[in-house]
């Protein structure tokens, strides 16, 4: 090892990592592989990478460090992995964040009805042999046989290479792959495999993989993985910012979605015992800083006024050009953008939701560190960003955290005193976004917290049952509603909701509600001419429509007029991959569907302002 290096074990796993002297923990922390958090982007804000030194030298106690951990924790050498830069060899406590539990879930039945007519197609067949009469070339032979059956133009020199041995080896019976005309692959009928294709959608904080069988169109496997992008904050901004300002920045970006795309992609192989060479064409979906990163396309402009991307349209790449493992013949195919805060994910959502062949009004709406949403007005298709922030995902939560074991995922008022419900049944750990809407609806319910947003003061808990008035502790900015004391929860220390985080819950569904509001407001539609809400996104199974509307992130509409659809944005670039023309409607839906900068409407303050408040439903 040189002088220069300096190696950082983490415990309790021993996961090591050999890294230059003055890396910050964080970045050791990467190279071990160890996901930590870090929601601001390495600012010293948010607390969510905390570590602690059992040996061996750090650079000196930061400023933001002294404002975020307690003289105690500050004692015990714990540090913050976004402050703390390594100067010796070191050993580390850290607890890394669990593996992805319950998220994206596919709804299947979105793609009933769907036929199989995939871009890649593959056919078996039997062609007439060579003689002094017919010496056509074999690939002539091949193009001749499969007229009919799967149109043949030109041919990789992959394929040509193994086709006459193969031909001649197999009494002229050979099994094809090909795509839009090309020739990929020729190989022997009894050794012949279906092609595989991938939808992938790269979210912001988790990225999904649904394997396929391109013949019988059949989702076949999956893989789910962390964004390793969240080590630069939880939310594009912060991650743009990165791309901008640090040395090979956007780079770092992109390897890193390309890792964690093969990283997924493995996983659903793995499940179905192929390799990545059966893999042949691959959809992505995202939002347009997402797709732009994995792309390797410069965001930065995406995040000044006037919000413009790079590209917008369709993209087809080669597998070499973004670093994806799978057939060398293979494509990479990315779902066209809608503006530069609706992306390719939404595109997903209104194909995988049929939205536009809807015959009455329907709104939709995906909820993540992004919001967007959409109106089918059943003439137009209105849609808009929200800026959201990653609150509903945890990330700006005092003790938010994504949904792993332990994990508060629901919060009941039964009987006059808190019930909550964990992940695995394990002892609570934080509170991931399932339960932060209900915790929210909760408080507000039980009296906890006004219209305003505020938590009410000792003197308003005398007309409260005593276990709930004990729920509320602190003053001022410290108020805090307790979900789980620190005898019940696993670290020992309480799990609660704050009065910081009901602010950051207001600002959250304000945004998404004001949306909603002028989108209605743009359409000339009352409420009353929704037929349906539909809640996309992480969450789009899990929320309680009764805790969105409580809190006031949705209009009030019937409960049962709200329906969750899970992974929406993934179930749509599946549909891309299996039917050549959903995805030319997605081009279509890209280039019809009219943007609303919401932002820019002289009525967007006074909306949001209003759509702030707790009002009663």
């Amino acid at each position: 090892m040189k002088i220069s290096e300096v190696r950082v074990t983490f415990a309790p796993g021993g996961a090591t990592a050999v890294v230059p002297a003055g890396e910050l923990l964080l970045g050791a922390a990467v190279s071990a592989g160890l996901p930590l958090s870090a929601p601001c982007g390495g600012r010293g804000r948010c607390g969510k990478c905390k570590v602690q030194i059992l040996k061996g030298q750090c650079s000196p106690v930061t400023e933001q460090e002294r404002a975020v951990l307690s003289p105690e924790e500050l004692a015990s050498g714990t540090r913050l992995a976004c402050q703390a830069l390594v100067e010796t060899d070191v050993e580390v406590w850290a607890q890394p964040e669990q593996e992805v539990v319950g998220k994206k879930p596919l709804e299947d039945h979105l793609l009933e009805g769907l036929q199989a007519d995939p871009v890649v197609k593959h056919a078996v067949v039997s062609l007439s042999k060579p003689s002094l009469q017919d010496q056509r070339s074999d690939f002539q032979r091949l193009c001749d046989g499969l007229q009919g059956v799967l149109p043949c133009r030109e041919a990789s020199p992959r394929a040509l290479w193994a086709l006459p041995r193969v031909l001649r080896d197999n009494d002229f019976r050979v099994a094809v792959t090909a795509r839009e005309g090309r020739l990929l692959e020729v190989t022997a009928p009894g050794a012949a495999q279906h092609p595989l294709g991938a939808a992938v959608d790269i979210g912001t904080t988790t990225v999904v993989a649904y394997l396929v069988d391109l013949v019988t169109g059949e989702h076949i496997g999956s893989g789910a993985a962390h964004n390793p992008q969240g080590q630069h904050g939880a939310d594009v901004i912060s991650r743009t910012e990165y791309a901008k300002t640090a040395p090979d920045g956007l780079g770092r970006l992109q390897r890193e979605a390309a890792g964690v795309v093969n990283q997924v992609l493995g996983q659903a192989l793995s499940s179905y015992g192929a390799g990545p060479e059966r893999l042949y064409e691959i959809t992505v979906v995202g939002n347009t800083c997402m797709h732009h990163m994995f792309l390797g396309l410069d965001p930065r402009y995406i995040a000044e006024a006037p919000y413009i991307p790079v590209n917008a349209a369709c993209m087809t790449v080669a597998p070499g050009d973004v670093g994806i493992r799978m057939h060398a013949e293979g494509r990479v195919v990315t779902l066209p953008v809608i503006a530069g805060y609706v992306g390719a994910d939404t595109v997903g959502v209104i194909l995988a939701t049929r939205l536009v062949e809807r015959k009455r009004p329907v709104l939709a709406i995906d909820i993540g560190t992004n919001g967007e949403v959409v109106l089918w007005t059943g003439e137009r298709l209105l849609c808009a960003s929200c800026a959201a922030g990653p609150a509903f995902e945890g990330a700006q939560i005092e003790q938010g955290m994504r949904a792993a074991p332990g994990a508060i995922s629901a919060v009941d008022l039964p009987d006059g005193d808190l019930h909550i419900t964990t992940i695995a049944n394990q002892p609570p750990v934080g509170i991931c976004g399932s339960g932060l809407f209900d915790a929210m609806a909760v408080a507000l319910e039980a009296g906890f917290v006004d219209m305003m947003g505020r938590m009410v003061g000792d003197d308003a808990l005398d007309s409260l049952p005593p276990s709930l008035a004990r729920r509320l502790t602190g003053e001022g900015p410290q108020r805090r509603m307790v979900l789980a004391s620190a005898d019940e929860a696993h670290t020992g220390r309480p799990v609660y909701l704050s009065q910081r985080d009901v602010r950051e819950i207001q600002l959250a569904k304000g945004a998404v509600r004001a949306a909603v509001e002028l989108l209605l407001r743009e359409a000339e539609l009352e409420l009353d001419d929704v037929e349906e809400v539909l809640l996309a996104g992480a969450f789009g199974n899990h929320i309680r429509p009764e805790s969105a509307l409580r809190i006031g992130m949705l209009p009030p509409v019937e409960a049962d007029r709200v329906r969750g659809v899970g992974n929406a944005a993934g179930a749509g670039a599946m549909m891309a991959l299996i039917s050549a023309e959903q995805r030319q409607l997605a081009c279509s839906i890209a280039q019809t569907a009219q943007h609303l900068e919401l932002a820019q409407r002289p009525e967007f303050q006074q909306t949001f302002m209003e759509t702030m408040l707790f009002m009663e439903p």
